[in-house]
């Protein structure tokens, strides 16, 4: 059964994902997000990290490719409306293609809980 979890910026709604990738060993999980009332999310995420002075990382223009750092107030919340806490959560995409958020270093006990699929499938391969 696939979960769905609800991203936030500055606490409205912008999306969601189903963290469709992990890394357990790191306490990550990425996933592809889908835009609530957002036409271009380089130019929503370029114009929020410019105003907010958080770090990008890449910006492509040309391609509307960026890679952030760190966005302080971009959270993840999960079915039951559980913050997914590690470090924090970054961002990469192009509009052509897709956007991926990646939360990082989620503690390994509500990993464990949350994530089962993905801790299942690297700890206990068929």
């Amino acid at each position: 059964m696939r979960k769905t979890y609800e991203i936030q910026l500055n606490g409205i709604r912008i999306g969601t994902t189903e963290f469709e990738s992990a890394d357990p060993p790191m306490g990550i999980v990425t996933g592809k997000i889908e835009f609530e009332n957002i036409e271009s999310g380089y130019h929503f995420f370029k114009d929020y990290c410019l105003k907010n002075k958080v770090i990008i990382n890449n910006d492509y223009p040309e391609d509307r490719f960026i890679d952030t750092q760190v966005i302080p107030k971009l959270k993840v919340l999960t079915e039951n409306k559980t913050e997914v806490k590690g470090f924090g959560a970054f961002i990469t995409g192009f509009d052509a293609e897709e956007f991926e958020i990646t939360v990082g270093g989620i503690d390994s006990e509500f990993y464990k809980l949350e994530f089962s699929k993905h801790y299942n499938e690297y700890w206990n391969p068929k």
